[in-house]
């Protein structure tokens, strides 16, 4: 699935997109509300920018060579890309700022949504322990919807700021040079022209890539890439009352016939296919004296956001082959300073402004007072860009939204504009784990997630986990927060499910249990904002034990009943969970089993652990310390277990067990590639060590060790590992692994 997204971004890419704005032009030959007078005594000379990708960054070369030829820009119209680079010249960035800007762009920054994971939710963050799968699915009227885009353009958005000097106007003449960009109408795929409004929602939309980029709503429209329709904007320029176009066009070579093999080939062809057509009919609108640029990139790649800057000396290259026939639009170094000293009058930046009000638009489940209090940025502050980007990026991490925006607006009012999710509020998700050491222990379970959210206006939730395989659960419960701020909640749940239990002999397998439970609880709980919860709850229900195979090492049939109270407190500040490069965890839970309660045993049992990691580069160290004890012997149901991957990886699942422990490891984890929207390919290295009196003695150890050596990577399925774990003689494992363990 992700090469044919990332084929489908690259050819997307070549084409434009268009921007939003509070009203949009229509039409092939869509004029301006006014077009500027041309230039006394010369041509007004307008410069129109190809979509490209990654590949636009080119564009920031053939200006900077036409400043130094002296070449002035009188309008500019661009696509995508083009569009991109020629709303922030046209905004008064100079080259220098923008070389500057695009350093730091990578495709992550640009395309990494949700906010790191420390700032989300615990909601959220519960999430990632399961073993899901992209994409999540709305469930509606009997039938499942899907994401209109692999990203919904928060971290885009975000970027684009950083790109501009003025943030809008009430017309695109009026900024320092006057500016259009070009998107698609996804309903009738129509050309859309954007002459005024927000640049930045401008800019934004020209980059709506179908499949990769949700598109964007704008006054009932939803717009996508303008390069499907004009890649090369050629008319749009003339409509501005351009006398001579400087046009640069950076194409996509089409795939030579050999090449198209597969599904994601078919499909980049044919996008690259639409786009070279509308270029060719843009081109024959050239006439003499206009001047044609055409950057020679070769085959670097329209998604290869990584390497931006690496495409601008390509575009000065081209700009000075043509250098000829640009200087014949050359002015004199006086009058060309001067043009540029008006174009610049606009960029000073403005003093700091406190924000007078905050005002949520759009949302119409999810209350504005909930939306505001997952804002760190509160009325009276300064106005804080970088800030405030982060704060959108956390309220779209809440999983409501499919796009989140904000703009200033006026009476220094700071205007937060979402659009809940088209697919909700009913979601499904699945997910898979697996698990095999060679053919000798393999597990698979197949998880289904639903999520029924905003039941009431104080952000009600319930949801169900039903997972088949070697467990077998069913899980649901209603979460039911106290008050708009969120603090307080009650949780009723519910689970029933057969899980095993394993009895060994050293390392051999002696006996199978089969732990059929049933139960119900209720929670009191408190939210530290996204940093942890603490939860008080009380939990009621039976386990029966049956013996599947082997020898009785255990009563053969038996029955506990469970009553107990319990205390748990848990802080999430991890940055990942599968491959965890900085933060920290700490977790801790105490539970008390009462006969008064119910209870077939009374005991009390406390386990609690640390986690945290700390990285230089591509290095990161992790220490990990827990432990557990009771106050008696436990219940089967209750006992302590370790063993499997990264959980003395040289023992297998719940090849230990006992009633109490005390276990640690350190790792060592390199990465070795980065992956675009996924956290990457790793090696790693880990030494564990526990102390675990047996359940059977003559298992007993003073100390057990173990070793692993791992290769790991984030897929589209979840975590995949490849992994060695060696615990002594007898005691060794070769995992094969998929998800996250239970």
């Amino acid at each position: 699935m992700l090469p044919a997204l990332l084929g489908l971004a690259q050819l997307a890419f070549a084409a434009p997109s268009v921007t939003d704005a509070p009203d949009v032009a229509g039409g092939a030959a869509a004029a301006p509300a006014v077009v500027a007078a041309a230039p006394l005594n010369r041509p007004r000379v307008c410069l129109v920018l190809s979509g490209g990708g990654a590949r636009g960054a080119a564009h920031i070369g053939v200006i900077r060579v036409l400043e130094e030829l002296n070449v002035p820009v009188d309008c500019i119209a661009g696509t995508s890309m083009g569009a991109v680079v020629g709303g922030a010249y046209a905004s008064g960035m100079t080259v220098t700022d923008m070389l500057r800007a695009i350093d730091g762009i990578t495709f992550d920054s640009l395309f990494t949504d949700k906010p790191p994971r420390s700032e989300q939710s615990m909601r959220i963050k519960a999430d990632s322990y399961l073993p899901l799968a992209a994409p999540e699915f709305g469930v509606a009227n009997g039938s499942l919807t899907a994401p209109q885009g692999v990203v919904g353009g928060v971290a885009l958005e975000a970027q684009l700021r950083a790109l501009v000097k003025v943030g809008g106007a009430s017309d695109f003449d009026h900024l320092p040079i006057p500016f259009r960009a070009v998107a698609t109408s996804l309903g009738d795929g129509g050309m859309v022209v954007f002459e005024r409004g927000a640049l930045v929602t401008a800019m934004r939309a020209s980059m709506s890539v179908p499949a990769l980029i949700a598109p964007l709503n704008v006054n009932g429209q939803l717009l996508v890439d303008g390069g499907l329709v004009r890649n090369l904007p050629i008319d749009v320029a003339r409509a501005m009352g351009a006398d001579v176009i400087i046009a640069v066009n950076l194409g996509t070579p089409l795939l030579k016939p050999a090449q198209i093999q597969g599904l994601r080939a078919v499909a980049m062809q044919t996008l690259g296919i639409l786009t070279e057509q509308n270029v060719r009919e843009s081109l024959q609108q050239l006439r003499d004296g206009d001047v044609l640029i055409q950057p020679a990139l070769g085959d670097f790649s329209a998604a290869d956001f990584d390497d931006l800057v690496k495409t601008v000396p390509i575009g000065e290259a081209a700009a000075r082959a043509a250098a000829g026939r640009l200087s014949a639009l050359a002015l004199p170094a006086a009058a060309h300073a001067a043009l540029r000293a008006s174009q610049s009058v606009a960029t000073q930046a403005r003093p700091a402004q406190r924000i007078a009000a905050i005002e949520v638009r759009g949302n119409r489940r999810v209350t504005a007072e909930v939306i505001a209090q997952r804002m760190q940025t509160q009325v009276g502050d300064v106005y804080d860009a970088p800030r405030v980007d982060l704060d959108m990026r956390r309220i779209f991490g809440s999983g409501d939204f499919e796009s989140v925006r904000s703009e200033q607006g006026d009476e220094a009012t700071l205007v937060v504009n979402v659009t809940e999710k088209a697919w909700g509020p009913d979601y499904l998700r699945f997910g898979l784990a697996l698990s095999s050491d060679l053919g000798q222990d393999a597990t698979f379970n197949l998880l289904a997630n639903w999520r029924s959210t905003w039941l009431n206006r104080w952000g009600g939730e319930w949801r169900g986990n039903l997972l088949l395989g070697n467990d077998v659960l069913l899980n649901t419960s209603l979460y039911q927060p106290l008050s708009d701020r969120q603090y307080f909640f009650v949780e009723p749940h519910f689970a029933a499910g057969i899980t095993p239990l394993y009895i060994y002999n050293a390392s051999v397998l002696l006996s199978e249990y089969r732990n059929h439970f049933v139960g119900v609880g209720l929670d009191l709980g408190a939210n530290f904002s996204a940093y942890g919860e603490a939860r008080l709850g009380i939990y009621r229900g039976r386990s029966r034990y049956e013996l599947a195979t082997g020898p009785p090492t255990l009563p053969a049939d038996f029955d506990e009943d469970i009553g107990l109270v319990q205390a748990a407190l848990r802080i999430d500040r991890l940055d990942s969970v599968n491959f965890t490069r900085s933060g920290y965890l700490v977790s801790l839970i105490a539970q008390s089993s009462q006969t008064a309660l119910g209870a077939s045993d009374s005991f009390t049992r406390v386990e609690g652990g640390v986690r945290g990691a700390y990285s230089f580069g591509n290095h990161t160290l992790q220490l990990a310390v827990r432990g557990g004890e009771a106050s008696s012997e436990l219940p089967a149901y209750a006992l302590f277990k370790l063993g499997g991957f990264l959980n003395m990886s040289g023992y297998r699942r719940q090849q230990l067990l006992g009633t109490r422990y005390a276990y640690g490891q350190l790792l060592y984890q390199l990465k070795l590639a980065q992956l675009p929207l996924f956290e990457g390919v790793y090696g790693g290295l880990a030494y564990e060590a526990a102390d675990m009196p047996q359940l059977l003695p003559g298992n007993d150890k003073p100390l057990f060790q173990s070793g692993t050596a791992f290769l790991g990577a984030d897929t589209p399925l979840g975590a995949a590992y490849f992994g060695l774990g060696y615990g002594g003689a007898g005691n060794q494992a070769v995992y094969l692994f998929l998800g996250r363990p239970f």
